[in-house]
């Protein structure tokens, strides 16, 4: 049995969460918003998919970030605080290494305050993300969770993978049912400028199939009105993709995965057209739907970037919009951020709110995609 879970310990936790997320929603009435007068993203596509936002943990006890996401979105993606090495739980495994050895604790006090968040003010949130090459501990693949002793073999990482993917949906689901309408299961997983998979501890020590196997843990234990996800970043070259296609085709092929998610961390120079047919080929070859999941668009060395930033915005969104025109299904659009300043490519400028929450051209751009009249004036 998997720690991480216990009744008092959550309940506690639960209530100190939703007592803040009570605070945080009357700090919305108190402040004064500065973007309380914009036509509102998840309002204009309220027919077509979600809008959302990557939320970082301390941004939802700032009135300003409180009002920008209460305004613009009704999806949530917290930025790090369900990542792996943010669940799992390294002092109460080490406890006791022995009742631990094929379930490794997990914790979840480091996102129930933004869960709490997302609850109180009727967001939906995305998962992300179960299995990565990244933010991983590295003592999860060790025999004795010792990363001077020797591997894990299969067997003992296929049991601590599925533990893992079980523990977290069954905590998710029992103290927050209907919450999660998506998830990343696997992700980041076909290697850069080769026609392969990332080399990885999980590749190493589960071998090939690591992906799907996976896959089919998540569909065991997924709960009730969850879509599982592959996600990946440059995920439109073409190279990539076709790897990406090719390990997803078990996977899609035993009914294990619902969607891609396309990061989308592109600039201009990204052609709307070519990402379009990157689309188009991952619904035909695995029969899939599709969601833009860390948009961001980065600037260029130009002095008129931020007008150039806007009218690639609302090409970008013209294709997607004409995309599920074509029948091709997308689950949701998010974000990679709230304003510049918290960006993690904050040099680039690549969001859709200025440093002092001043909506960008390129956020005008997403408007006028979908209605023309609401084009920046």
């Amino acid at each position: 049995l998997l720690t991480g879970c216990g009744s008092s310990k959550t309940d506690d936790k639960t209530e100190s969460a939703a007592s803040k997320a009570e605070t945080a929603s009357k700090e919305e009435f108190v402040f004064p918003s500065k973007t309380a007068d914009l036509p509102r993203l998840k309002d204009v596509y309220a027919d077509d998919f979600p809008i959302g936002s990557a939320v970082a943990d301390y941004q939802i006890y700032d009135p300003d970030y409180i009002n920008l996401i209460t305004e613009q979105f009704n999806s949530m993606t917290c930025e790090n605080e369900m990542k792996p090495d943010a669940l799992l739980d390294k002092d109460t495994t080490l406890s006791d290494i022995e009742k631990y050895r094929e379930a490794p604790a997990v914790k979840f006090d480091k996102c129930i305050d933004q869960l709490e968040f997302a609850k109180a003010h009727d967001i939906k949130m995305r998962g992300h993300t179960l299995v990565w090459y990244s933010q991983t501990p590295e003592w999860l693949f060790y025999k004795d969770y010792d990363v001077n002793g020797e591997l894990a073999d299969r067997e003992l990482m296929l049991k601590r993978m599925e533990n893992y993917i079980k523990a977290v949906f069954e905590w998710a689901d029992t103290e927050y049912p209907g919450l999660f309408y998506a998830w990343d299961v696997v992700n980041e997983a076909a290697a850069d400028g080769k026609s392969e998979k990332r080399d990885c501890l999980w590749l190493q020590t589960i071998g090939d199939d690591y992906i799907e196997k996976a896959f089919e843990f998540a569909r065991k234990y997924q709960p009730e009105g969850v879509k599982l996800y592959y996600n990946d970043y440059n995920a439109f070259n073409f190279t990539k993709q076709m790897v990406i296609i090719d390990f997803l085709k078990p996977v899609a092929e035993a009914g294990n995965i619902d969607g891609v998610g396309m990061q989308s961390h592109i600039g201009t120079w990204c052609d709307p057209m070519t990402y379009a047919e990157a689309v188009r080929r991952y619904n035909k070859e695995l029969g899939v739907e599709i969601s833009i999941t860390e948009l961001d668009i980065s600037k260029d060395a130009t002095d008129d970037w931020e007008e150039k930033q806007g009218e690639y915005s609302r090409r970008f969104m013209e294709q997607i919009i004409a995309l599920k025109d074509e029948g091709i299904p997308f689950g949701s659009f998010t974000v990679w951020g709230l304003t510049d300043a918290v960006s993690w490519k904050q040099n680039e400028m690549p969001l859709f709110f200025s440093l002092s929450f001043k909506a960008k051209p390129s956020f005008y751009g997403l408007l006028a995609a979908k209605d023309p009249s609401l084009a920046e004036k």
